[in-house]
């Protein structure tokens, strides 16, 4: 099941998360000996009597390896970073400067959930094109999930055009699954009301938690289509549904 800890955007530069490798799916991606390099984004004069260490702003990349003895997948990782002011967790009461780095872009990129495995490869691909964005534009990589919608019902052999060739909307698509396929029809129109927001926003600021309720709902519709374990997401399409959307 899909962790939210294990794909916050930002870490301190003195502790670099594991993340799971995007191609064996093991927690075992991790940054390799001096391979993590920052630098300023500008130039910066640090001895300058007015320094103040808000002026600072870094780009970085990063080199991963899985450790996964029988993958060793390597990913490169670039974003940007600043510094913050933080108390100290040592009891004293004291504070300090810390480097904070925010990632844009894994390639590849990471698999934010692992779909069941016998999901059709020309999913797997629209679901790669959301995971892509995830990091840098959450509102794209909802808009990317209602297309692996599209993509999914290509594949059920949903029609997508009517008797006078005209295309069908993506609610008549939902409305024409078949019968033993209609206990994804809420999760499906969940996916679309996000999926409408990701692409035209009305003003909606589209966080990374939208992103990852989207994830769990389409990953709870391959379970239910290509069953391996099972999840209950109940109490989360009927909260999209009812608000159609996020509903702020």
């Amino acid at each position: 099941m899909l962790d939210d800890n294990l794909f916050k955007s930002y870490f301190h530069g003195d502790n670099i998360p594991v993340w799971p490798c995007p191609k064996c799916g093991v927690q075992s991606l991790s940054c390799e000996k001096d391979e993590f390099k920052k630098q300023y984004k500008e130039p910066i004069d640090t001895n300058h009597p007015a320094f103040d260490p808000d002026w600072i702003e870094y780009v970085f990349t990063m080199h991963l390896k899985c450790s996964n003895s029988s993958c060793g997948c390597r990913v490169v990782c670039v974003g940007t970073g600043d510094v913050s002011q933080e108390y100290l967790n040592d009891g004293t009461g004291g504070w300090d400067w810390f480097d904070n780095f925010q990632i844009k872009y894994f390639e590849p990129s990471l698999k934010i959930f692992i779909p069941p495995k016998d999901t059709p490869e020309c999913i797997e691909r629209a679901l790669d094109a959301s995971f892509s964005t995830f990091f840098s534009l959450p509102s794209l990589s909802l808009s990317a999930l209602r297309s692996a919608l599209e993509v999914l019902l290509g594949e059920m052999e949903v029609a997508s055009i009517d008797e006078s060739g005209k295309f069908l909307s993506l609610a008549k698509r939902i409305n024409l699954l078949p019968k033993e396929s209609r206990k994804i029809l809420e999760p499906a129109n969940a996916i679309r009301w996000l999926g409408n927001d990701g692409t035209h926003g009305g003003g909606v600021r589209v966080r990374r938690s939208d992103v990852l309720d989207g994830y769990r709902i389409f990953e709870h519709i391959l379970i239910e289509l290509y069953p391996e374990k099972r999840a209950s997401i109940d109490a989360l399409v009927a909260r999209i549904n009812k608000n159609k959307g996020l509903g702020r």
